[in-house]
């Protein structure tokens, strides 16, 4: 199939494509008169990068996924060593975030005349966030 009707089949702009081939994340494919031509399997391989997308991989993360164990490493064990991993990110990006939630309700509540009163405030409020 060629890269456009991959890229219909999939969704995936044919510059995504593309470029996931040029960084690795995808394997290159052979060409037929200068055009790619992919396997009836490229399709599921897309799927898969598009849900490690979906979860938050990052690009080096799904070229991991796909290139980065051992041929016999099966797909459960990959999912759930870079599943384990994510997970703490996302813990630790959530925590950042309810953080700065704080803060903004902190900022809403906001009563003061002049800045400096609120620079004030915002050093309390980064001290107490830590």
């Amino acid at each position: 199939m060629t890269i456009g009707e991959l890229a219909a089949e999939t969704g995936l702009p044919a510059s995504t494509i593309r470029y996931w081939e040029k960084i690795g994340v995808l394997p290159k494919t052979t060409r037929i008169s200068g055009q790619r031509r992919y396997a009836p399997d490229a399709v599921n391989r897309l799927a898969v990068l598009q849900l490690a997308r979906s979860c938050g991989f990052r690009l080096d993360e799904m070229r991991h996924l796909l290139h980065g164990f051992d041929p016999g490493v099966k797909p459960p064990r990959r999912w759930r060593e870079l599943a384990r991993r994510k997970q703490q990110e996302l813990g630790e990006q959530i925590a950042r975030l309810e953080a700065m939630r704080r803060l903004v309700e902190r900022v809403l509540r906001c009563q003061c005349v002049e800045f400096s009163e609120c620079g004030r405030l915002a050093v309390s409020a980064m001290e107490s966030a830590r």
